[in-house]
C-alpha cells in the first residue's frame, strides 16, 4: 500500500511539474537542479545498498552504471552539463527520448512492489524518484526548447544509448558478463526478467524494446511540448 501512495504523490508532482510549468526559472538553474538532486539520490542508492548487502551481492552489482541505462544514465546526467556544446545537445537529445522509459520504470517498479506487498526499504524511493526526475529533465529540455527532436537529432541521440548497450554486448561476449543484461551465455535478462531461455532472442527482443523506447519518449515530449507552452 505504502508504494501506491507514493506513485500517486510522485505522480501528481510529476503532472504539475510536466503539463503546467509555465513561467520557469533560469535554464541553467533548472538543469543544475534536476542533474544534481537525481545524482545524490543515485549515490544514496549506491551506498545504501552497499552496506546493506555488500559489494558482492547481485544487489549492489544492480545499481551499478554497467547494470543496465537506468544506473548509467544517472551518472552520465552530469557530465552533460560540462560537456563541449557541440556534444550537449545529442546528449540531451538522449535524455528526452528516455523520459517514457524512466517514467514506466518507476510506475512498474512501484506497482510490482505494491503487487507483491514487498517490505518498504528507502532505497526503492531514491531510485523511483531519481527516475522520475530524469523524466522530467527529459520533457523540460524540449519544452524550453533546448532539444528539437526532428529526425537527425532522433536518430543520433538515440545512436548514443544503443552504442553503448553494443559495447556492453561486446564485453560480455569478451569476459562473459551480463552487462545490461547483454549475455550470449545464458546469464542474460531484461531490467531483471527473464522474456526468453534463448540468449540470441533475448538480445534482439533487448534491442527492439530499446529501440520503441526511444522513439516513444520523442512522441511523449514533442506531444506534451505541442499542447503546453513555456512563457
Amino acid at each position: 500500500m505504502f508504494y501506491l501512495i507514493f506513485l500517486i504523490l510522485a505522480l501528481s508532482i510529476y503532472i504539475i511539474g510536466v503539463f503546467f510549468l509555465k513561467t520557469p526559472p533560469n535554464i541553467k538553474l533548472v538543469n543544475a537542479v534536476c542533474v544534481i538532486s537525481t545524482f545524490i539520490l543515485y549515490l544514496a542508492l549506491v551506498v545504501y545498498v552497499y552496506f546493506d548487502a555488500g559489494i558482492d551481492d547481485w544487489n549492489f552489482k544492480n545499481v551499478l552504471p554497467t547494470a543496465n541505462v537506468s544506473p548509467f544514465i544517472f551518472c552520465l546526467a552530469p557530465l552533460i552539463l560540462v560537456m563541449p556544446s557541440k556534444l550537449k545537445p545529442l546528449f540531451k537529445t538522449l535524455i528526452s527520448l528516455l523520459s517514457v522509459g524512466m517514467l514506466l520504470s518507476a510506475v512498474f517498479g512501484c506497482i510490482f512492489n505494491a503487487y507483491r506487498n514487498y517490505a518498504f526499504h528507502i532505497h526503492f524511493l531514491f531510485d523511483y524518484v531519481a527516475h522520475l526526475i530524469i523524466s522530467f529533465w527529459g520533457v523540460y529540455l524540449v519544452k524550453s526548447k533546448q532539444v528539437k527532436l526532428n529526425l537527425k537529432s532522433i536518430l543520433f541521440g538515440g545512436a548514443i544509448i544503443v552504442t553503448v548497450a553494443l559495447i556492453m554486448l561486446f564485453i560480455n561476449l569478451v569476459f562473459d558478463t551480463a552487462f545490461f543484461g547483454l549475455n550470449l551465455n545464458g546469464k542474460h535478462n531484461i531490467y531483471n526478467v527473464v522474456l526468453t531461455s534463448s540468449s540470441i532472442l533475448n538480445a534482439i527482443l533487448y534491442f527492439i524494446g530499446l529501440t520503441a523506447v526511444l522513439w516513444l519518449g520523442a512522441l511523449y515530449c514533442k506531444t506534451i511540448s505541442k499542447i503546453t507552452k513555456i512563457n
